[in-house]
């Protein structure tokens, strides 16, 4: 009898918790944002920095020039074709990205 009692207590509360877990859905996931399906915001670069492209089928590049008064590290995002990695640039400074793909261009540059 006593084996009964305690089976049937373990299986309550069990039962219970499984509900709980059940009808709290993806709000009880560890990283909602990750579960979302919705891509983190991205900063994009200030208006100081100014870009330059030379446009090709197979090949692009891009230079882009710090004229902001403090130092960034930037990516430019390409479309049909290969971002860059992610760099430094202090003011002044021009820094070249080559991208290939079918006629790339950029899409915009973001702060990383």
């Amino acid at each position: 009898m006593r084996i009964t009692a305690n089976w049937r207590a373990t299986a309550a509360v069990f039962l219970m918790a499984f509900s709980a877990i059940t009808a709290l859905g993806p709000a009880a996931a560890a990283n909602p944002v990750a579960d979302s399906g919705i891509a983190p915001m991205e900063t994009t670069a200030p208006k100081c920095m100014l870009d330059k492209e030379k446009k090709g089928k197979i090949y692009t590049t891009v230079w882009v020039t710090n004229s902001c008064k403090r130092n960034y590290r930037v990516q430019l995002i390409m479309a049909r074709g290969a971002d860059s990695r992610c760099f430094s640039i202090t003011p002044g400074q021009t820094r070249s990205h080559t991208s290939r793909g079918i006629s790339p261009y950029l899409d915009r540059i973001i702060l990383c």
